[in-house]
């Protein structure tokens, strides 16, 4: 009769060690760093307009001082100005003129204009 008591209590003795090792395990290893945490919230605010952070294609600013913009038009203020040739990765097209990219020189997302960008 002891026997019967004893095994479930053991079992429970196990389980509750392993969830507590591998919970003590996570923690002591810190947060999975993701590209959105060390962003402003401007930036995480743009960049949840897709669904994903692999750009679709790359190409390169087409003249001196192209702005990198926070919204879809000319009248969405400036994250900064790219010098001629930087070169961006798309992550989307919205087909009328404008796209969202990631400047990796400046680490930043925004949006510029499809006609200012050579592919």
């Amino acid at each position: 009769m002891k026997n019967r008591r004893m095994f479930p209590m053991f079992v429970l003795a196990f389980l509750a060690v392993a969830f507590l090792g591998v919970a003590g395990l996570a923690q002591a290893q810190g947060p999975a760093a993701t590209p959105t945490m060390a962003m402003d919230s401007l930036q995480r605010a743009i960049v949840a307009e897709t669904w994903t952070l692999t750009p679709q294609r790359t190409a390169r600013a087409g003249f001196t001082g192209l702005p990198l913009r926070i919204c879809e038009g000319t009248y969405c203020g400036e994250l900064a100005k790219m010098p001629i040739g930087t070169p961006v990765g798309i992550l989307v097209d919205d087909r009328e003129g404008w796209a969202l990219v990631h400047v990796p020189s400046l680490n930043k997302y925004g949006w510029v204009n499809t006609n200012n960008i050579v592919f």
